[in-house]
Parts: C-alpha cells; sequence; structure tokens
C-alpha cells in the first residue's frame, strides 16, 4: 500500500503499536516492527501510538506543491471536519486560504456525503437487504475486506464520500483537472491510490499545515471574517451516528451506530453469528468518528466544543441542492490472506518454551501487544512475534540467569543499603569468610561483617573503586575489594575475592628471600674478610722479597766494580 512508512532505526522494542494494532498487524522481525501490508486497515492507531515517530504515514506535500506551481487547474476538497481542525463554522475563511496556497478553488466533501446518504436512503427503501454495513469509511471496508470477507456483501456498494464528490468535480471540471482531498484520515490515501482518475492526491491535516506554515499563513482560524453560511444536514457525517443522523429512516428498520476499531470488530462478529437482522448499521474506525481521526490535531480530536460546532453547523433539515443523476455504484472484493494456524500441540509446545507449563502460568498481561498467551504463541508460530517479546519469561530468565551467575560465583558478592543494612549476599560470602552455609546476612549491618568505611565512602562519592587488598583480622584472611555504587537503586556493591593462599604465599616467598639474601650478605662479608686477609699477607711478602732481592742484586754490583 506504501501509506505508513516505518522508520527502522526509531523503533526502540516497546511494543506500543502492537499493543494499539486491534488486527496485530504489526509484526515483530529483527527486533523492530514492522507493518504487515496485507492485514492492515490503515486506522492509524499505530501512527498516534509510537512516541518515537517510528511509524509514519506518507507526506504527499510535494507533489501537491508541484501542481499549485504547474498550468494545472487544482481543486481542493475538504472533509466537513475541517471546523473541528481551523476553527470557524463557516467553510468560507478556509476557502479563501487554500485559494491563496493557489488552489483554483475549494468545495466540501460533505457534498458528496449528501449522495451518498441518498443513496444509502435508497437501498434501504428497496426493502431486499436484512443488514446494510455503511461503506463511507475507508479503514472499516479493509477491516471487512481483509478480515470479515464473509460479511463483504453486506457493504453498501457505493462510493465513499470523497470519492463521490471527486466525482462530482470531475464532472464539473473536466478530466484534466487535478483534485486533492483534506481530512483527517489516513486510509484516504490508500483509497486514493486505488481509484485513480477520481482524486489525485489526499493530504491530512497536519499536510496542509505543513503548507500554510511554509506560506507564512496562520493554522488557525478562530475568528476570521466570513459571511453566514446556510447550513447543511450532511455535514453531521465526521459526528458518531452522522450518517445515520442525516438520512431519513424507515419505520420497520433499525439504525445502529457504532465508533472504534475494536467496537467494530465486536460488531461484525455478532453479525457473522446471525444475531442482528432487519438494520442499518454506520461503522466508523476511529473512536470519536471523523472527528477523532489520526490526523486531526491532538487539541481538536478530544475538543467538545468543535463537535458542538459540527452539530451546529447540521442542525437543520436542508441539505446540500440535487445534482444530476451520477453513478455512485462500487464493487467490493475480499482480500483476505488466510494464515496458516498452529494445531494444539504446537501452540503447548510454543508456551513451554515461554515458560507457560500450566494455565496459571498463563498471565496474559498484555505486554508484548497480545491479549492472551495463547494468541502470543499463535503470534510466534505465524512469524508475527518472537519468544523474547514477553516481559514476564524475560525478567524470570533474566533473574534465573542473575540468580546463577550470583549463587555460583566462587567471589562473594555483597549489596549494601544507604543505611549499611545488607540487602543482598551470596553463598561464596559465608565460604570465604569461614562462616556456616546457613548463616543468615540479609537485614544485618554489614559493621558486624567488616569494617563499614570503604562502604560509607562509596556512598559519598558515588564512584566506583579500583581493586584493594585488605586483610580481614578477624577471620584471617586477606582479600581483593571492589566497591560499585548503583545510585538508582540506592546501594553499594562489594565484590570480594579470596586471595587469602595466593597472599600468604606470597608473603612466605618473600620471608624466604628475604632470608636468602641475609645469608648471602653473611657469606659475602665472610668471603671479603678471608680475601682481605689474604692481600695482606701477599703484600707482606712481596715486601720482604722486594727487600731481599735489592740487598742481592746490590751485593752483585759492589763485587763487580771490586775486579781489576
Amino acid at each position: 500500500m506504501d501509506v505508513l512508512r516505518f522508520q527502522k532505526a526509531n523503533c526502540k522494542d516497546c511494543y506500543k503499536c502492537i499493543r494499539r494494532c486491534a488486527v496485530k498487524a504489526i509484526a515483530m522481525r529483527d527486533h523492530h516492527t514492522e507493518v504487515i501490508d496485507e492485514d492492515c486497515v490503515l486506522c492509524g492507531r499505530c501512527v498516534l501510538a509510537c512516541p518515537q515517530y517510528a511509524n509514519q504515514a506518507r507526506w504527499d506535500i510535494q507533489p501537491v506543491r508541484q501542481l499549485l506551481q504547474s498550468d494545472k487547474p487544482v481543486y481542493a476538497m475538504v472533509a466537513p471536519s475541517f471546523s473541528f481542525q481551523y476553527g470557524p463554522d463557516e467553510f468560507g475563511p478556509l476557502r479563501r486560504q487554500l485559494m491563496t496556497l493557489g488552489f483554483a478553488d475549494a468545495f466540501e466533501s460533505a457534498e458528496g456525503a449528501c449522495l451518498v446518504k441518498t443513496q444509502y436512503e435508497n437501498l434501504v427503501a428497496q426493502g431486499d437487504r436484512d443488514v446494510i454495513l455503511s461503506s463511507c469509511c475507508p479503514a472499516v471496508v479493509l477491516l471487512i475486506e481483509r478480515h470479515f470477507p464473509s460479511l463483504v456483501p453486506l457493504l453498501a456498494p457505493l462510493l465513499s464520500p470523497m470519492q463521490a464528490e471527486a466525482k462530482l468535480l470531475r464532472r464539473r471540471f473536466g478530466p484534466d483537472a487535478a483534485i486533492v482531498y483534506i481530512g483527517s484520515c489516513i486510509a484516504a490515501k490508500n483509497e486514493c491510490d486505488q481509484t485513480p482518475g477520481l482524486t489525485d492526491y489526499a493530504l491530512t491535516y497536519d499536510e496542509l499545515n505543513a503548507l500554510f506554515v511554509s506560506n507564512k499563513l496562520p493554522v488557525d482560524l478562530h475568528g476570521a471574517q466570513c459571511s453566514p453560511e446556510p447550513r447543511r444536514r450532511s455535514r453531521s457525517f465526521p459526528l458518531p451516528g452522522g450518517v445515520i443522523g442525516c438520512m431519513n429512516k424507515q419505520e420497520d428498520y433499525s439504525y445502529l451506530s457504532v465508533d472504534g476499531l475494536e467496537n467494530c470488530i465486536a460488531a461484525l462478529n455478532e453479525i457473522k453469528a446471525g444475531r442482528l437482522h432487519h438494520c442499518f448499521i454506520e461503522l466508523r474506525s476511529c473512536t470519536g468518528s471523523c472527528a477523532g481521526g489520526p490526523k486531526m490535531s491532538a487539541d481538536a480530536r478530544n475538543r467538545l466544543e468543535g463537535r458542538i460546532r459540527i452539530a451546529h453547523t447540521a442542525d437543520t433539515l436542508e441539505d446540500f441542492p440535487p445534482q444530476p443523476t451520477l453513478p455512485l455504484e462500487r464493487t467490493f472484493q475480499p482480500r483476505y490472506a488466510q494464515a496458516k494456524m498452529p494445531t494444539e500441540e504446537e501452540i503447548q509446545d510454543i508456551l513451554r518454551k515461554l515458560g507457560k507449563n500450566s494455565p496459571a502460568d498463563e498471565l496474559n498481561c498484555g505486554t508484548c501487544g497480545y491479549s492472551t498467551c495463547r494468541e502470543k504463541a499463535i503470534a510466534i508460530f505465524q512469524g508475527k512475534a518472537d519468544i523474547t517479546m514477553c516481559l514476564p519469561y524475560m525478567k524470570k530468565r533474566a533473574e534465573s540467569l542473575s540468580d546463577k551467575i550470583i549463587s555460583n560465583s566462587p567471589n562473594a558478592i555483597l549489596a549494601v543499603d544507604s543505611a549499611l543494612r545488607i540487602k543482598l549476599a551470596n553463598r561464596a560470602l559465608a565460604d570465604i569468610l569461614g562462616l556456616p552455609e546457613d548463616t543468615v546476612f540479609t537485614g544485618r549491618q554489614v559493621s558486624d561483617l567488616m569494617d563499614d568505611f570503604e562502604f560509607i565512602t562509596a556512598f559519598s562519592s558515588g564512584e566506583h573503586t579500583k581493586a584493594r587488598k585488605t586483610y580481614l583480622e578477624q577471620y584471617d584472611k586477606y582479600v581483593e575489594q571492589v566497591f560499585i555504587s548503583d545510585e538508582n537503586n540506592n546501594l553499594v556493591i562489594c565484590l570480594m575475592k579470596d586471595i587469602t593462599q595466593a597472599e600468604k604465599t606470597r608473603l612466605s616467598l618473600q620471608k624466604t628471600k628475604s632470608e636468602a639474601i641475609e645469608i648471602t650478605d653473611q657469606i659475602i662479608a665472610k668471603q671479603m674478610r678471608i680475601v682481605h686477609e689474604i692481600a695482606s699477607l701477599l703484600g707482606e711478602t712481596a715486601a720482604e722479597t722486594k727487600v731481599a732481592l735489592t740487598q742481592l742484586k746490590n751485593t752483585v754490583a759492589m763485587e763487580e766494580e771490586k775486579l781489576p
């Protein structure tokens, strides 16, 4: 359909859009949601629900702006909810502003609604239909075609008010004119795409507002000067029961109005079950009808004053002038794509993987977006969801995993609150301190076990500490401690590693080294004394030898002088 655009980077896996989707046309794939086109009815609820703007309706501003800048005459037709959005009861101020934008002229699609409601009256008057479903809401038409195909024959085989007005304008201005619809409906864009030759583009109110702002035109027309305009009965179409309200009724027929997608689904299920007969049912997907449309501004959508204003402009028996006969017939086709359903055994297998081993385990909390755990299991089977979307399951698994890590860690883990009371301690703490395994630590003051100074320091600084060695004298234990400040939970967590054996080994080795060094020093000193003594003896002997040799030399020399 290419009407909804998904920004993958914006999706934060909150599942809010899935919870809001009444037909579950959103799948979770690769940790991001995506719209399933063949199931989507374009109600726009996912667009409203997403706080990250991951789902957005297609914007057609650029092609419309190009049309307005071209030589082609462009005509606007505006939904009767305009007074809800822009303020005045009269259409004149908005018409003038649209013409300032470059539109050749602007018309109310309520005129097309008048043509459609007349045909509804004729269908009822014929008396050959047991149940007639209104076909003026494009989202409801998609809902029936895609999710209630057996009820397609009950749809009134008529164009929507938008299509009827477009056909009327085509007859007035010819096929070369461009026609742009303006309203609060996202599904109207798809209806426009599906009926080429009638409406060229469908803009939502926020798109029109963007055009106003870019052209420095006001988006609030309250208080705008205008001439009085006649009231028109068909202007009630955007209100709940607005279609029925402007119809001339048959006494032997029941007339029912349903708005809101869940209510429509409930009504269609009741009709499918054969519990309703001889009635005309007005179905609107939006709560509050078109006045509560997804592209109505948030403040206008919930404003009672706007509903009063629309009701006031429609408070009359007069309507738009009759038009020459205009064919409004339309056919509808089932578009139902039957998804493969799992067997009961396959459902139970998926439930077991989710930790749902009995009905009591099926919490049906709806956090994942599905009403029941069984619906979620079916969605997993159909590839629309995955196991990780189950918050209780993931929480339990995370807690189980963390419990296993904490319980089986060889290092002691000790969590202390700001009152220096122990909130958590694992089994390794008792092992390290040499205490019985069944020792209860939770609730005790940490000072009962060890000095609390480092805990106080960690609370004061709010910073993590590097590993530090300390000696717990009362336990004759050497430990390596790391203190972690958890400000979000107002805790300080101490991780302790028993290094007693390593530390004692290190100290023993250090002592041995010291003793070896001392012995070595003694040996060196003794050897140096011996060397000195030997050197001293050698020195005396050398001196004596020198004296003796010198005397011998002198004697020989004297004897040579005496010879003749």
